[in-house]
């Protein structure tokens, strides 16, 4: 009785599947019936990576929307102003229904669940991607960008002179480590390293009986910005003090108005480089700048793969679109390198609630 009462006091009339249907022309397909099971169970956490659950989350946070703002490509539900129908794949209909206060109720053959706060706070969290229109990152691809490390290859043959000559002095000449220097012999087609270090080092190569052809091995860093890319949090997880690809986490374009962020950017410099990195933010549409930041790169830190990873805090980027461009800059001032990408700035759930 007491629940018939609580339906009567919602004051939202729940309308057949038909008439929901025609008035807004939605596609009409049926959902798992854990959803249900899962919401019966009246949890107050979910699990966005488990299916039912994630599901669950997706109609609780549509709700939570205005009329407006609610997506009608929804392809689960049939979505009416305060509530959404949902058929499940063994038979039963149960319709979400919201009040007045923002609460959820979840009504299953005239049975009203309410649906625990925490859930719903958790629900209006959720960006609505779909509201979107940027594709989300192929985090593939990015992962690739993000390890591949172009150079540019430098390493030759090298004859020792008949007087010999000290490995250590080869080393400098070349401007590589010693480990870097092999013996050829066989036509140039055969290689080892200088194990042997009475035959050169700390002494004159003798004269005969060993290797003169020598094969150089000098790799150098391309200036180069490798991938930018924005996210929410990274943490060094395994603590070798570098940051790799895994370690940055919630990988996506799209953020709240509310919810500060970051951005990554992947670069490398040749050995000796001098210059600057810098990024700005614009308006998408006006050009209008929005961010901008520079970083000075000294000869101490080239010659290797860097990070930057600049923090963007709420409410510094209003709703909309932006570009994202970054510069690497040699102290000629000239542009070496240089990566664009798009953001997008919603609203939050927060502010969408009725």
């Amino acid at each position: 009785m007491k629940k018939r009462t609580l339906l009567s006091l919602l004051a939202i009339p729940i309308f057949s599947v038909a008439t929901t249907f025609n008035s807004f022309s939605q596609k009409f397909e049926e959902v798992g019936a854990g959803v249900i099971d899962f919401l019966l169970e009246n949890p107050k956490t979910a699990d966005k990576m488990k299916p039912s659950e994630g599901v669950a989350l997706e109609i609780i946070s549509d709700l939570l929307k205005t009329q407006g703002q609610r997506k009608h490509e929804i392809e689960y539900a049939i979505a009416g102003k305060d509530q959404i129908t949902i058929n499940t794949n063994d038979g039963r209909q149960a319709q979400f229904v919201k009040d007045e206060s923002g609460n959820i109720f979840l009504v299953v053959e005239g049975v009203i669940h309410p649906i625990a706060k925490e859930l719903i706070n958790q629900a209006s969290n959720i960006p609505n991607i779909d509201k979107t229109t940027l594709p989300p990152y192929n985090l593939k691809d990015l992962e690739s960008k993000f390890n591949y490390h172009p150079i540019k290859d430098l390493s030759q043959y090298y004859s020792v002179p008949k007087e010999g000559e000290y490995l250590s002095d080869i080393a400098k000449k070349f401007d590589v480590p010693e480990s870097n220097i092999f013996y050829c012999w066989g036509g140039k087609k055969k290689f080892a390293p200088i194990t042997n270090r009475e035959v050169l080092e700390n002494r004159k190569k003798m004269q005969k009986g060993g290797y003169r052809t020598l094969r150089i091995i000098n790799a150098k860093f391309i200036n180069e910005i490798s991938t930018i890319f924005s996210y929410k949090w990274h943490q060094d997880l395994n603590n070798d003090g570098v940051l790799g690809f895994n370690e940055f986490n919630q990988i996506k374009r799209t953020f709240y108005d509310d919810e500060d962020f970051n951005i990554a950017i992947r670069y490398q410099t040749e050995k000796g480089f001098k210059g600057d990195l810098e990024i700005k933010i614009f308006e998408d549409y006006t050009g209008k700048p929005m961010f901008d930041k520079k970083w000075e790169l000294i000869p101490l830190f080239s010659g290797r793969s860097m990070i930057r990873y600049p923090h963007i805090s709420a409410g510094l980027l209003p709703v909309g679109l932006y570009l994202i461009h970054t510069n690497l800059i040699n102290d000629n001032s000239n542009t070496l390198s240089s990566k664009s990408e798009r953001l997008e700035i919603i609203q939050s759930a927060s502010k969408t609630i009725e």
